[in-house]
């Protein structure tokens, strides 16, 4: 398998093996990050939707390396919404387990094995207990990891990459796009300015990631009626 090459003014799309050369963990070092996110819509008025917080941590258990990454979401008053749990391989970004808890109780588990995907949520219409339990018949990354994920790609100018990864809200194996769209700069909350990849996904999400901690700078999500949501570092 090759780097992407551009052929006839078409560029040819790196597909990702869960597992293979081309994701590489070990670049991501410890780190904390914060951001506020705006709700715009579309004729440009901006409200404050909630705060997100972000740090990661490298542990070792039964002497494989893991990346632990921690997600808190707080609304503008900064009440805790939600909190979202990663467990990757370090080096391989395979996933090993994902959780997210409420609060108020509510929470989804589920750990990933060989394509299997087994635990339990209560995160549904009637918020009973129930199980999950699919077996893909092959590996998928867990696409909750965000820009972390794409993070470990191999990136570099016109990159197209594509990825599969587990999608719980249809219980299948879906597959994550991302484009290389080229460098730009952007302002930290100092002042200074950091060098970034942006990269446009056909999950509606744009990032702007940086090679160095704390990573993530910047995202957009597209929403309908030409509305969006913007991640910003403060």
């Amino acid at each position: 398998m090759a780097y992407s090459t551009v052929v006839y003014g078409q560029v040819d799309t790196l597909h990702i093996e869960v597992g293979g050369r081309w994701i590489d963990g070990t670049k991501i070092k410890p780190y904390t990050n914060k951001w506020k996110v705006s709700f715009i819509d579309s004729s440009g008025n901006v409200s404050l939707n909630r705060i997100w917080t972000d740090y990661s941590q490298i542990i070792e258990l039964e002497g494989k390396k893991y990346l632990h990454r921690v997600q808190d979401l707080y609304s503008p008053k900064m009440e805790l919404q939600d909190t979202w749990i990663n467990m990757v391989d370090y080096k391989t970004l395979v996933p090993k387990s994902f959780s997210t808890i409420t609060p108020k109780g509510s929470f989804t588990y589920y750990e990933f094995e060989n394509g299997k995907i087994e635990g339990h949520t209560n995160k549904n219409q009637d918020n009973e207990l129930k199980e999950v339990n699919t077996d893909l018949n092959e590996s998928v990354f867990d696409w909750n990891l965000y820009g972390i994920l794409l993070l470990g790609l191999p990136l570099k100018e016109d990159l197209v990459a594509k990825l599969p990864f587990y999608n719980s809200r249809t219980n299948s194996r879906d597959w994550l796009v991302a484009s290389v769209v080229g460098k730009s700069k952007l302002k930290l909350p100092g002042g200074e300015e950091t060098l970034c990849w942006e990269l446009t996904t056909n999950q509606n999400l744009t990032f702007w990631i940086s090679e160095e901690a704390p990573y993530v700078i910047k995202l957009e999500l597209a929403l309908p009626n030409s509305s969006k949501l913007v991640w910003e570092m403060f």
